[in-house]
């Protein structure tokens, strides 16, 4: 797949990651974005909230026209007003999360469902009293960061830098510092619940069109929400009480997880191996088609592929047997390096992988309880 770029505006421009600074210290003019990373996001993202989605490789690229800008096709996906909207919603939720994943390196994304949500039993998130915004999407981590994330898309006409701040942007930091990031205290005769503070991301794309033309643009914006700043022992435990939540909410989307009277169980599942991974990792998944998640084995999904005019769209998604072993046992979960397997094959530092289907096999060739 392509890499494209779009123009890049960031507020302060202090909170530019240093790669895409100019010499004299100024953010760069442009951002790229490597599609396949963006639908590699799509896919966690559809996994953590809507699993029944169907595939998005080959659709993003099939919907962008040719080049190396960030532009759809003719005037955009999707016909009508809402329809557009919705594109734009969704999509600039795609590439939101890309954006943060590549250019500023979180490795997990907990999608908040709901206010007063909670990330464990000690940390949880909670709309402001009073607050009217809705809850923003992510709490974002990576080793030694934390952020709240809110991703906004738009397919409407302006310029960016016209005005002020883009009014998406507005709603989206006001999201953000809508609510708060709190840790339970000590136990005693009453719970109470004290704030953290934690910087914010608000993202939005706007699209780029062949027809009529109109440039793309990305701008990003770092409010905070209130409270105190966390020690570096609680940092460190609302990292992995994101990431414990990511593993969660993409293991419950690939069936790996299931809910029952005692909470999330393990389910069987069988071991994969990607044939040119010089590592021998194994990995847990699914198949991922134009029909979205299969439960079916390797060989009635390579009859699928074969059958479609474009194979390639039927694929394995899974996660590392590493990064569940150790959600499973309670350990520290550790970010993987980005790679690619052999040609096709891209291992996210998240550990989920997505895999052509005819460069996996089987290692048990039957399910395993864990």
């Amino acid at each position: 797949m392509s890499t494209r770029s779009q123009r890049y505006i960031i507020e302060p421009k202090s909170a530019c990651p240093v790669h895409l600074r100019r010499s004299s210290g100024g953010p760069l003019g442009r951002v790229t974005l490597d599609i396949e990373e963006v639908a590699r996001c799509a896919w966690n993202e559809i996994l953590q909230t809507a699993p029944s989605g169907s595939t998005l490789f080959g659709l993003l690229e099939d919907l962008l026209e040719p080049g190396t800008d960030l532009v759809w096709r003719e005037n955009g996906p999707g016909r009508g007003t809402e329809m557009r909207r919705s594109f734009s919603g969704l999509f600039g939720r795609f590439f939101a999360r890309a954006y943060l994943a590549q250019h500023h390196d979180f490795v997990w994304f907990a999608s908040i469902d709901g206010d007063n949500f909670h990330l464990s039993r000690n940390w949880r998130v909670s709309r402001k009293p009073r607050s009217k915004t809705e809850m923003p999407d992510w709490v974002c981590a990576r080793p030694g960061e934390l952020a709240i994330g809110e991703a906004k898309g738009s397919h409407q006409k302006g310029n960016a830098t016209r005005g002020g701040v883009p009014g998406p942007i507005k709603t989206a930091s006001g999201q953000i510092t809508g609510i708060r990031v709190q840790k339970r205290q000590p136990p005693g005769s009453r719970v109470q619940w004290r704030s953290k503070r934690v910087k914010g991301w608000a993202v939005m794309s706007r699209w780029g069109l062949a027809d009529p033309p109109r440039d793309p643009f990305l701008y990003a914006l770092d409010p905070e929400t209130e409270g105190d700043k966390p020690t570096p022992e609680e940092h460190d435990d609302l990292v992995q009480a994101v990431a414990r939540v990511h593993v969660a909410q993409t293991a419950q989307g690939l069936g790996l997880l299931k809910m029952s009277d005692d909470g999330l169980i393990p389910v069987a599942r069988s071991r994969m191996r990607i044939v040119t991974d010089e590592e021998k990792r194994s990995f847990s998944g699914s198949v991922i088609s134009p029909f979205g998640l299969l439960d079916v084995d390797l060989d009635t999904a390579r009859t699928l592929a074969a059958s479609l005019p474009q194979p390639g769209l039927v694929r394995f998604v899974g996660l590392d047997e590493g990064v569940f072993q150790s959600y499973l046992e309670g350990s520290p979960i550790k970010p993987r390096e980005r790679e690619r397997i052999g040609d096709l094959s891209v291992l996210g530092r998240d550990g989920l992988i997505v895999a052509p289907i005819e460069q996996v096999i089987n290692l048990n060739g039957q399910a395993e309880q864990s």
